[in-house]
């Protein structure tokens, strides 16, 4: 989430009248009498910083591990030493974070929360008559109180942090959550830790600083290492559940949905684009995502070897860019300018490629290498998954279609109308009428000309009727030289009247063919005529294979019979 401009302006121009009156009113409570120019303060600076770039992180969540130090800092060298080390601390935090532009806003933030979190504690650590004393006065009353001052550094930092949460972002936020109790648990650690310091620091001086700060950065070091690799394991985990989710995905557009909800959930994304290959040397963008939401964009000519995408295209490596500053001169024509982090892997299929997937944020180092073996996992399941999506639908398309016509068969034509049916005894449409056409004499052109002349008549037949139905209904092929088409929510009249403009059309339509019987073959224009029978629910029937079968008898017996070139209605 990001505040809106005023509300940054009025949080920068906060920072800038507490931050002075925060210094200065710790220097008064608290001035600096011995660690100006001390080269062990600056050791101590140099540590928590080291020990701030390497976060404990649990559960996704990062947390700084330095109140041990600024503990020690503050029982050595007072409240004001204390606020100099916290504001560096944040500072050196927020900076790995490495925020794009528009959350800036959180260096001031968090410097004027921690600077309140510093006076407070600090003003309740000297209220109840805390001093700064040796570690050879140390005493019970000093320990309790150091632990008073740490319970109100870590409550204080709590209550205001979620108080400037549902305060900024209008949204409310618990107290006592997972973050709090760990955040507890780091705070309960440190505080042994910082004595412990505290009182090694008057025994041996900066080895003190050796004697404790090299476990524990080697504990944060083991700790940060294990947690990528359990980290490598959730994504590894995940990949295989998404592989899994996808061979479940029989159709194109369900794979890429599935494909991209299970990347989006598992990979930071502010931008992210499919891309196929058309087999015609070109890639197409299939899906879109921005900010957010997807979106139709239409990406200039990607070529082979040109561009980050079409080097990722030619080539089948991947590319890995931390920052702008290392694609800004290649050639990005179609990628956002506020983009930062890149990663861009190809979609090999038997050894080719087939696709490219590229993922972008505006945060600075956003992707970690290990990312690439992961999304390379990922790549090959969805190839595998998309080409069993095409050949599914592939099939699936040939089983339904009339190999000659590329019409809907008669298997297809018996489902839709059981559709349509379904529908009308559940109130969602009144009516559906049925046309059953039939070439009249179409025999005689087989006899006369042959069947390849026939099948030529009707693929022009099919294209003729497939641009008169349009979308009012579905056209099939029933058989031979029958075709059917259903109208859903159509009644019986409007039904005859449009197979009697389909009858006139196809009469005063020119037919050409073949003459593949003759010795010469030549180009034949030609005639045709059609009978239609017409049938309709619930004026005549409540069941679908009794309209078929009334449909053809309004075709045989009212039309055929008479003289053909006919449209007849079946009569009960």
């Amino acid at each position: 989430m990001v505040l809106d401009r005023r509300t940054q302006i009025f949080i920068w121009v906060a920072w800038f009248a507490v931050f002075p009156i925060g210094l200065w009113t710790a220097y008064k409570i608290s001035p600096p009498t011995h660690f100006y120019h001390h080269f062990d303060f600056l050791v101590t600076t140099g540590l928590s910083c080291i020990v701030a770039l390497i976060p404990i992180v649990v559960n996704q969540i990062p947390f700084s591990v330095t109140q041990w130090l600024t503990l020690f800092v503050f029982l050595k060298y007072g409240l004001f030493a204390e606020i100099i080390l916290a504001q560096i601390i944040t500072f050196i935090v927020l900076l790995r974070l490495r925020l794009p532009k528009e959350k800036r806003y959180n260096f001031p933030l968090n410097s004027i929360m921690f600077m309140i979190v510093s006076l407070v504690s600090g003003a309740i650590f000297y209220i109840f008559g805390g001093e700064h004393v040796q570690a050879g006065n140390l005493t019970i009353n000093f320990v309790v109180l150091a632990g008073l001052y740490m319970a109100s550094y870590f409550i204080i930092n709590q209550i205001l942090f979620t108080g400037a949460f549902s305060f900024l972002y209008k949204t409310r936020k618990p107290l006592i959550t997972k973050a709090f109790l760990w955040e507890g648990l780091i705070h309960l650690i440190a505080f042994p830790v910082g004595i412990t310091l505290f009182f090694l620091y008057d025994l041996v001086g900066v080895s003190s600083f050796l004697l404790v700060g090299a476990p524990i950065i080697s504990t944060q070091l083991i700790l940060l290492k294990y947690n990528t690799s359990k980290e490598i394991n959730q994504y590894l985990q995940k990949a295989v559940e998404t592989g899994h989710r996808l061979t479940e995905r029989l159709k194109f557009e369900e794979v890429l949905n599935t494909f991209i909800d299970h990347l989006l959930n598992m990979f930071p994304a502010d931008y992210l684009y499919i891309f196929d290959d058309m087999n015609d040397d070109r890639l197409q963008a299939v899906r879109c995502y921005e900010n957010g939401k997807f979106i139709t964009r239409k990406f200039s000519p990607i070529k082979k070897g040109v561009g980050i995408i079409g080097q990722v295209w030619a080539t089948g490596q991947f590319a890995f860019y931390r920052d702008k500053q290392q694609w800004k001169n290649i050639n990005t024509e179609g990628i956002p300018d506020e983009m930062e982090s890149v990663l861009v892997v190809p979609i090999i299929k038997n050894n080719a490629v087939s696709g490219v997937l590229f993922l972008g944020t505006q945060i600075k180092v956003e992707y970690q290498k290990y990312h690439l073996m992961i999304l390379d996992i990922l790549c090959s399941y969805l190839a595998v998954a998309l080409e069993n999506a095409r050949h599914y639908e592939q099939t699936k398309k040939e089983s339904e279609r009339d190999p000659l016509t590329k019409l809907y068969n008669a298997r297809v034509c018996r489902r839709k109308l059981r559709d349509g049916f379904n529908r009308l005894h559940t109130g969602k449409i009144k009516c559906i009428s049925l046309l059953m056409l039939d070439i009249d004499y179409f025999k005689s052109i087989n006899d006369q000309y042959g069947h390849q002349s026939g099948n030529e008549i009707l693929i022009q037949m099919s294209d003729l009727l497939r641009e008169i139905v349009g979308n009012r209904g579905t056209l099939t092929r029933y058989g031979g030289e029958e075709f059917i088409i259903i109208l859903p929510d159509v009644k019986k009249e409007e039904a005859i009247q449009m197979g009697e403009s389909i009858r006139q059309t196809i009469e005063n339509f020119s037919f050409y063919m073949h003459d593949n019987l003759a010795d010469e073959r030549k180009t034949i224009s030609t005639k045709i005529t059609v009978s239609i029978g017409v049938a309709s629910a619930p004026a005549d029937t409540d069941n679908a294979i009794s309209l078929i079968r009334y449909a053809d008898r309004a075709l045989y017996l009212g039309a055929k019979r008479v003289g053909r070139n006919k449209v007849a209605e079946y009569v009960g």
